[in-house]
């Protein structure tokens, strides 16, 4: 039996694709410890298919890197190669840092990240192109999630229990660490310490604990994502991870990092299914392998636009 690195799934029998998938997730999210690297060694030399499965997705996205950034270096986050290679202590630390947040809409723009301390002393650490709206009162702490993706940490020691709203779901907890992320197909949530519950329109959906990743959509919540709350943490180390992604989600992330506006032309392209990771520095990398694996071809029409249209 052929194993890939998604531990929480031990009776799946993975094919040397997925497999191939769930270790080039793991190990290009910086999330893979030494006993998995070994055992990733050791899946590589089992069978030469994993190692043509493994070379050829790696491939097609890494070489990729190799293509010039043409945007203005202005216009990049502050994130350098040498601090995506050092991790989220470094990424972190690239983030701007704004003062104590009360109330409003805070928002960040394409490429920006923002670490924010809000005034109970909660900590959000907000992606790209999105936003939150404190909204704190004696009957409770509630932010909700404009659009966009956000971490959360709520400040410990406080009474009564934190709130994160996003559409129709909200995500309360009294000491966890979790993302919330607004995508095309629900909402996902990612829980890396602690608990938290989970409701649509007040109805509860889930509980879910430390390591869990689920997309929450009206019906309930979906199966458990492999690795996701690598996948989820990857844009804090300076990355964008896809797993089987739908091409609308893909181009919505890509958006919030891409000084130009990524439109799909077709409603049938929004379907297909993606799979890589890329820097975002270097969010072009994604629309070449894009280009290059699936049915689509990039057009510019006009300054500021690229459209994505069927071939």
């Amino acid at each position: 039996m052929t194993r890939g690195p998604d531990d929480s799934a031990p009776d799946r029998e993975d094919s040397p694709r997925d497999a191939a998938l769930a270790w080039f997730v793991r190990l290009e999210s910086g999330d893979a410890d030494a006993g998995q690297r070994a055992d990733f060694a050791r899946w590589l030399a089992h069978d030469p298919v994993n190692r043509r499965e493994y070379e050829r997705l790696a491939g097609v996205w890494r070489d990729l890197d190799r293509v010039p950034d043409p945007r203005p270096a202005r216009r990049r986050p502050a994130v350098s190669r040498r601090g995506v290679l050092a991790g989220a202590a470094a990424a972190a630390a690239a983030m701007a840092v704004t003062p104590v947040i009360g109330t409003g809409t805070i928002r960040t723009g394409t490429g920006e990240r923002r670490s924010l301390t809000l005034d109970d002393g909660s900590l959000v650490d907000l992606d790209a192109g999105s936003g939150i709206a404190p909204a704190f009162t004696p009957a409770g702490r509630r932010v909700r999630l404009v659009d966009g993706r956000a971490r959360f940490t709520p400040a410990a020691g406080r009474d009564g229990p934190f709130t994160v709203t996003c559409g129709d779901h909200s995500v309360t907890t009294r000491a966890a660490v979790f993302t919330v992320h607004g995508h095309t197909e629900g909402v996902v949530v990612a829980v890396e310490h602690g608990t938290v519950e989970v409701a649509c329109r007040g109805i509860h959906q889930a509980h879910l604990g430390a390591g869990a990743c689920r997309i929450h959509g009206a019906d309930g919540p979906g199966t458990p994502v492999p690795d996701g709350v690598a996948i989820e943490s990857a844009w804090r180390q300076g990355r964008l991870v896809f797993r089987d992604q739908p091409l609308a989600a893909v181009v919505a992330d890509l958006n919030r990092y891409h000084p130009a506006r990524i439109v799909l032309w077709g409603a049938a392209l929004a379907g297909l299914r993606v799979d890589g990771t890329v820097d975002i520095t270097r969010p072009d990398t994604a629309l070449n392998a894009i280009a290059r694996t699936l049915p689509v071809r990039m057009q510019q029409p006009v300054p500021g636009v690229i459209l994505l249209r069927a071939v």
